[in-house]
């Protein structure tokens, strides 16, 4: 999930689901017996740990897309979508 700060403007810019995907990954850590994280405190933590390490975590856009390493897939998103195949299946 991508968060821009905006330095010309000094703000911090969000994606419209911000707030429901944080909603999200506090019930699967609930899930799992852990606790869940604020929103603003996510954000603090990403931005603490990039500057921490700015010779490695400060790039340009064009060089974070290389950089970004791909998640590995829960077994409950991969149900989803074998779900959601099947469907398409059986509508035609």
């Amino acid at each position: 999930m991508r968060v821009t700060i905006d330095l010309d403007r000094d703000i911090i810019i969000i994606p419209d689901n911000f707030f429901k995907k944080i909603a999200d990954e506090n019930e699967k850590l609930m899930k799992f017996g852990a606790e869940p994280v604020k929103a603003l405190d996510r954000i603090k933590r990403s931005y603490e740990t990039a500057m921490a390490d700015t010779d490695n975590r400060l790039l340009t856009q064009s060089n974070a897309k290389v950089t970004r390493a791909k998640k590995p897939m829960t077994p409950e998103a991969a149900q989803k979508i074998l779900e959601k195949e099947e469907k398409k299946a059986s509508d035609k």
